[in-house]
């Protein structure tokens, strides 16, 4: 008997409470074979909306296919890839069973497929999920492809837009995480989430590590005094400190410390305007939400020589780096200001755990 009857026969002759009850009791990969067997199920689904239940979605871009992995809380994952065959796509997934499953679809460009299933999943998301992850990398790929690569990963991130743009409610995201060329491909995803942490990679690190990435337009979304952790790998950033006060943990590069950066410091207490040495951390000792804050750059000897002695120790890397506790308006916490000879990174620690012999500010 065909599909269509079959499904007509069995399923949509019953009620819809019925339905609603079979839905909540499968799976996501249950429901996209059931979503598959004939156009009226579909609907049906579609207009039920169904929690897709993801807790993690990490789309891959290639210039030949797209791999996309679900994750669920039952730990089941879910992996599919889409890649270009002649004038069609070659559908293949991995799912509870890790058998390998393939479709042939013709006449279909396999953006367009990825895309879609994509969107069929985030319409229905309405849990928090722990982690988006879209990475465009241009690394490994052959300089031919490059631009390729780009068009296409512009293609699927517009395709991606009217649907995250749609939601009644902001997909809830805890943590976004993006590898780019630029910042116009995050502008497709991070205005339509509710986000917590937020980590960009450069996607041409490997030939261009000291791109600067442009912030203005993503420091005046909604979204950027909301975020609880900001870190940029591979890009330097044109962000003023200020920017960055509300954050509990961030990681960023500048490019270089000018004289109205060095203005901005004095401003906010951090740097003194004339001896380029770090004097002041009464933003830093009051703002009791910071829990890592850090900046590369390239720092010589920064601070101001009235503190106590530093404690001087080596990182993994062998580095050497110098280390300043300072009080603050907890009393079973300090600030802890670490200097090595290419970063400052400023974070809170607690008092016992000051080496003995360490004098706090």
């Amino acid at each position: 008997m065909p599909a269509e009857s079959l499904s007509e026969n069995c399923l949509l002759t019953m009620p819809d409470v019925f339905m609603n009850k079979l839905l909540g009791k499968l799976d996501f990969e249950a429901v996209q074979c059931l979503r598959k067997t004939c156009h009226t199920i579909r609907n049906f689904i579609d207009a039920v909306e169904p929690d897709s239940a993801l807790i993690k979605l990490q789309i891959r871009i290639k210039p030949d296919h797209i791999t996309t992995m679900y994750s669920f809380e039952d730990e089941n994952v879910i992996t599919i890839k889409y890649s270009r065959n002649g004038e069609g796509c070659l559908v293949e997934w991995y799912g509870r069973d890790y058998r390998s499953h393939k479709k042939l679809l013709e006449s279909v460009d396999f953006v367009d497929v990825a895309s879609k299933d994509v969107i069929s999943v985030l319409t229905n998301q309405k849990s928090v999920m722990k982690c988006l992850n879209v990475e465009c990398s241009l690394d490994e790929i052959r300089e031919g492809q490059q631009e390729l690569l780009y068009q296409l990963s512009e293609k699927l991130l517009s395709n991606l837009e009217p649907c995250l743009a749609s939601k009644p409610k902001k997909l809830q995201v805890k943590t976004f995480q993006t590898k780019v060329v630029d910042e116009t491909q995050i502008l497709y995803v991070l205005p339509h989430l509710e986000v917590e942490n937020l980590t960009i990679r450069n996607g041409r690190e490997s030939s261009n590590r000291d791109a600067i990435l442009t912030m203005q337009m993503l420091k005046e979304l909604e979204q950027w005094n909301q975020l609880d952790t900001l870190n940029i790998f591979g890009f330097c950033v044109d962000l003023k400190i200020k920017d960055l006060l509300h954050l509990k943990r961030c990681f960023v590069k500048y490019e270089t410390i000018d004289s109205k950066m060095i203005e901005e410091l004095k401003e906010v207490g951090v740097l003194d305007p004339l001896t380029l040495k770090i004097t002041k951390f009464q933003t830093f000792r009051t703002s009791s939400h910071l829990e890592f804050f850090r900046i590369e750059h390239d720092i010589q000897d920064l601070m101001d020589p009235s503190y106590a002695v530093p404690f001087i120790g080596l990182n993994p890397f062998g580095d050497v780096f110098k280390r300043w506790f300072f009080s603050v308006s907890t009393p079973e916490k300090v600030l802890k200001i670490t200097i090595t000879p290419y970063q400052i990174v400023l974070d809170f620690d607690l008092l016992v755990n000051v080496p003995e012999g360490v004098t706090v500010n």
